[in-house]
């Protein structure tokens, strides 16, 4: 055994993040992790390491071929200095960059928490047979979500062109830190509970955001809010 994975179960769990994709979503995640831990005192929260790196390439330009710039190289420099730092686990508060979750699972020894899986699980245990899902364009045409769906015998719909696009826009315009409305995120939520679905999954952090806007809406599920759960069951070892 290496002196490195000794250390590592030998030491206090400690998450790593791989942040920055966008920075409004990893901030919110971290929100999300605080929010969920009920200590007595300061030192029972767990440890945390973030690396955000925003410079990564656009994940759904690479994936629809808009782009040449891989972002894997990216993600695997990050989990590799994060595992080299002494983290336990990983989890990526971004969807679309699951799409290279595998390649990326290959280049290090430590678990990397898979946010597509984790929400199948959950939205299988709650009985749902079909879903809407809101996320980018590289995401849906990678087939992410759907793949891990489908495992449970999930149904996945995803909105019209138009709507689509009106997502897009919003998503980007959260990522380059605009200013959003909250009837231009509550009417494409609405839209897609139009579709027949019984739930709508915010299958891209950026929607997640809206944390208050979004318990006011029945029927959504935060794909932000389960990574959370998740990562702090799985970096206590209680899963």
């Amino acid at each position: 055994m290496s002196m490195m994975k000794e250390k590592q179960l030998n030491q206090k769990p400690l998450l790593g993040i791989i942040g920055g994709m966008g920075t409004q979503a990893t901030a919110c995640f971290y929100e999300n992790l605080h929010s969920l831990q009920k200590v007595s005192k300061e030192q029972e929260y767990l440890d945390v390491l973030l690396y955000s790196i925003p410079s990564t390439p656009d994940r759904t330009a690479y994936i629809t071929g808009q782009s040449s710039e891989n972002p894997l190289e990216y993600l695997i420099d990050a989990a590799q200095i994060l595992e080299s730092a002494g983290a336990t686990c990983i989890a990526i508060p971004c969807v679309t960059s699951h799409f290279f979750y595998d390649d990326l699972k290959k280049a290090i020894s430590i678990p990397i928490l898979n946010i597509l899986d984790e929400t199948a699980d959950f939205i299988s245990g709650k009985g749902i047979h079909k879903v809407c899902l809101l996320a980018t364009d590289g995401t849906i045409k990678g087939r992410a979500f759907h793949n891990a769906f489908e495992k449970h015998s999930i149904e996945v719909t995803t909105p019209p062109e138009e709507e689509q696009q009106k997502l897009m826009t919003l998503i980007y315009d959260i990522k380059r830190g605009a200013e959003i409305t909250v009837n231009a995120y509550t009417s494409i939520i609405n839209e897609a509970l139009k579709t027949g679905a019984d739930t709508v999954v915010l299958g891209c952090t950026e929607l997640c955001i809206f944390a208050e806007e979004k318990m006011k809406i029945p029927g959504v599920i935060s794909t932000l809010e389960i990574l959370a759960a998740s990562a702090l069951r799985k970096a206590r070892g209680c899963d």
